[in-house]
């Protein structure tokens, strides 16, 4: 066994302590074993222990299923092997472990954990969690690379996206959004940009106004951007991140002038924190903005380049932060509404 598979835990929890003690006896020589009664104290070990590769759930508990536990112990562990344990066992169940795309395996009880088969079971399970852990840390280095040459290649904003991935991510927790959206969310914000790759240097990093054809090239880099994503299978997904986040709500953005629902709310959600971290950052071309500036900004656009249930999220988010209080904002209202 190599260092990572000893280094590997398993976890198993079952309301039945006799239960979990057979589980202990028979792995024990060969596995690192946790074993615990309680799915909140499993959760609390899962946050704490980013070396239990594999978890084993009881599906009928006191607290919550093992499926309910199952399905919140990835939100705290994306890349643990999931296996369901039954005395229960029907079809409709297997069924929803399967779709809920949690359950690596589905065992009936009794279970026979000396078995070879089951240690061999258990091994590809410890393997499927590195690998998963692998190809995670892996997409999510490439992806930082390329952002870190995005910033590198426009002189004029250092750090802009990880900037914008911190302001996106704040203000997606607004919404109700899956596990997959929120990791779409952290990713299609850091290559937003990503179609300045694409635009002429001079062009980028000109100390200065642009011209008006110089404009009209480096508008073209949201579509070159989707585009780029698009040619990448397992990037295709964070496309209309890049090519929507220069679109408005009231149809007057670009590069398609998209308007109201046409436009997917994680593009919102990118292009409202692409406009925040803009007005917030000093420019060749302008000072920063004050926070009162850019919140009255932000508000003045509520139902023309922003959907208004996404502006008053951003202003909770800035709220929350404590760079404004929420009187500072029904002030700013004001003066919008008596211009």
């Amino acid at each position: 066994m190599n260092n990572e598979y000893q280094k590997s835990k398993l976890l198993f929890v079952d309301d039945e302590a006799e239960n979990l003690l057979t589980f202990k006896l028979n792995l024990e020589d060969d596995f690192n074993i946790l074993v615990t009664t309680s799915p909140k104290e499993a959760l609390t070990m899962l946050a704490n222990d980013k070396s239990i590769a594999m978890m084993f759930v009881d599906q009928v508990m006191p607290e919550m299923t093992g499926m309910e536990l199952a399905i919140e112990a990835k939100k705290v562990n994306p890349d643990a092997t999931m296996v369901m344990l039954t005395g229960n066992a029907t079809k409709q169940l297997a069924i929803e472990s399967v779709r809920s795309k949690v359950f690596w395996e589905f065992l009936e009880k009794p279970v026979d954990f000396a078995s070879p088969h089951m240690k061999q079971m258990i091994f590809s399970g410890i393997q499927e969690a590195l690998l998963q852990k692998t190809n995670r840390d892996y997409r999510e280095g490439a992806i930082q690379l390329v952002a870190n040459l995005i910033d590198d290649k426009d002189g004029h904003t250092h750090k802009h996206s990880r900037r914008v991935q911190e302001w996106s991510l704040k203000l997606a927790k607004k919404f109700n959004l899956s596990d997959h959206e929120m990791m779409l969310v952290r990713q299609g914000a850091l290559l937003h940009d990503i179609g300045k790759i694409s635009i002429p240097d001079d062009i980028l990093k000109k100390p200065g106004r642009l011209s008006a054809l110089e404009r009209k090239i480096i508008m073209t880099h949201p579509g070159r951007g989707g585009d780029i994503l698009d040619s990448i299978p397992q990037l295709a997904e964070l496309a209309p991140m890049a090519r929507y986040h220069h679109e408005r709500y009231d149809g007057k953005g670009y590069p398609l002038g998209l308007k109201g629902d046409e436009i997917p709310l994680l593009s919102y959600i990118v292009a409202l924190a692409d406009f925040y971290e803009a007005l917030s950052s000093k420019r060749p071309y302008k000072d920063p903005w004050s926070v009162g500036e850019i919140v009255k900004e932000i508000l003045s656009q509520k139902d023309k380049q922003f959907p208004g249930r996404l502006v008053d999220a951003m202003m909770e988010v800035i709220v929350e932060e404590g760079l404004f209080s929420h009187e500072q904002v029904q002030e700013k209202e004001r003066e919008i509404k008596a211009a």
